[in-house]
């Protein structure tokens, strides 16, 4: 009976899970079964040549004529265009926390007043290519496990959670005030994108851009938020050993994937391009969203993103180019069609919270998908809630993605960029 590097990816992860579950109460008959299965998994690995990266074929596909057939080898994944969500861990606040703030800072939710369902449902049910994710370092334990918002409301179902109590990356929006997440922590969030993906072995490969979040915090009315820990060049790099901790490398496209021969990302990505559909289908890749001293300091342990797991924003001309931020589409729109021209992935933004879901204008929306902008972030991939109407859809989609309105290649149809 033959088996496909998937599903022993799939068995290979819940044998782990489960180990580390042992651990915690070991019991010698089920830690003897587990370890005979994993033997036995790793000989199937062995003789399957699984974890293993795949060789590209010498022989370059014919793209001359796009067809169906050849479509996967001849479209690169900067040649489509998807749907990301902004804050995409976020859930709504809880009425009561709205209305005990409003009594001392009347009308302090307007603009957060947005939330997602879970990320697996996001990627099942609206097509999601891409999450953002925003971190706080937490390197003792339990610095946001009492949020002061829940103890204020009586959200019980946020103070004191056994995660938040554990040494890591925690994931939320504000600290005390908007600390409702789909996922707590940055492992848990990525392990249910790596069980999706795994379910899922053929989908369009999915970025997840990551924010890390330490900038002093001040009162909001009575709320005196707490201080975050301080993210230093020293501690960035634990940011991709939680990522390796969650993926096997084979699981992810990395810079260096990228890079490949060339000197720098920036040649390589304007020069021979990014990967092709085919090679990139089923896998992950990672950016960082933060510019700044944090950038700075990601891109200080090796200057050709050599070893690194994640993107960094970095405008061209510099090196490390090869994804570029520009959320403000408004000023931009040009410009981003420009760089999409030239080879470079960009993350744009449809819509600002809760600007266009309030009044219905599709401006900033409808110029973000003409961009050519690889990923389009939005709070809306469903109705606004406010009664305008407002969504943001790929136009023209058969699947989670469509051929790029601006470098896609000639003759690209919207039905091949499917799953």
């Amino acid at each position: 009976m033959g088996y496909t590097c998937e599903t022993l990816q799939f068995y290979k992860h819940k044998i782990n899970a489960s180990m580390k579950s042992l651990l915690h109460s070991p019991n010698r008959t089920d830690i003897s079964k587990l370890l005979n299965a994993a033997f036995v998994l790793t000989i199937m690995f062995f003789m399957s040549s699984c974890g293993q990266e795949k060789q590209h074929s010498a022989v370059q596909p014919d793209c001359t004529t796009l067809t169906a057939e050849n479509a996967d080898d001849c479209i690169r994944l900067n040649q489509i265009q998807v749907l990301g969500t902004h804050n995409s861990y976020k859930l709504d606040l809880p009425e009561t926390l709205i209305e005990a703030v409003n009594t001392f800072l009347p009308g302090w939710s307007e603009n957060i007043e947005y939330g997602h369902r879970p990320l697996s449902e996001q990627l099942e049910l609206l097509g999601i290519r891409q999450f953002e994710i925003d971190i706080f370092a937490d390197p003792e334990g339990g610095l946001f496990a009492r949020p002061q918002g829940a103890l204020m409301s009586g959200d019980s179902l946020f103070i004191d959670r056994e995660e938040m109590l554990e040494p890591g990356y925690k994931v939320l929006h504000v600290q005390d005030i908007d600390y409702r997440s789909v996922c707590l922590t940055f492992v848990s969030c990525l392990e249910e994108v790596r069980e999706w993906s795994i379910a899922n072995p053929t989908h369009l490969p999915i970025m997840i851009l990551v924010e890390l979040k330490d900038s002093q915090a001040t009162s909001r009315g009575e709320f005196a938020l707490t201080q975050p820990v301080e993210i230093t060049a020293s501690m960035i790099l634990d940011v991709d050993q939680e990522i390796l901790s969650v993926f096997d490398r084979s699981h992810l496209i990395m810079p260096d994937d990228v890079r490949g021969e060339f000197e720098t990302l920036e040649q390589a990505v304007t020069e021979a391009g990014w990967p092709t559909l085919a090679q990139s289908r089923g896998k992950i890749l990672f950016a960082l969203d933060n510019t700044g001293r944090h950038r700075d300091d990601y891109i200080s342990h090796s200057e050709d993103l050599s070893g690194l797991v994640m993107f960094p924003s970095s405008a061209p001309g510099e090196p490390t180019a090869g994804f570029i931020k520009m959320n403000n589409v408004l000023a931009d729109a040009e410009l981003i069609r420009s760089y999409v021209e030239q080879g470079f992935i960009i993350r744009t933004r449809s819509d600002i919270p809760n600007q266009e879901a309030r009044s219905g204008d599709t401006t900033r929306r409808d110029l973000a998908l003409a961009s050519g902008a690889q990923y389009v972030s939005t709070d809306y991939p469903e109705v606004s809630p406010f009664g305008s109407g407002f969504i943001v859809t790929l136009p023209g989609a058969e699947g989670p993605g469509i051929c790029n309105p601006v470098n896609a290649p000639e003759g690209c149809h919207n039905s091949w960029i499917v799953e």
